[in-house]
């Protein structure tokens, strides 16, 4: 199998690669993707807690006053 690789200069190359190489590197990538959702939504988790936790300072900090009627 002849794969098309662009390298970081522009320079490009065609390598070969057998089918067990190929799937080797699929199966590399697909592992790297699943660490990165892992990452992507425990930080999100940390941003929800920090916004939470900011809005309860920001509560007992400066607590909302009732306007008078």
């Amino acid at each position: 199998m002849k794969c098309f690789i662009e390298g970081n200069e522009g320079d490009s190359s065609k390598q070969e690669f057998t089918e067990e190489q190929f799937f080797e590197q699929f199966a590399a990538l697909e592992e790297g993707l699943a660490l990165l959702q892992i990452q992507m939504r425990s930080m999100s988790e940390h941003a929800k807690r920090f916004g939470s936790m900011v809005g309860q300072m920001r509560r007992s900090i400066c607590p909302a006053t009732r306007s008078p009627k």
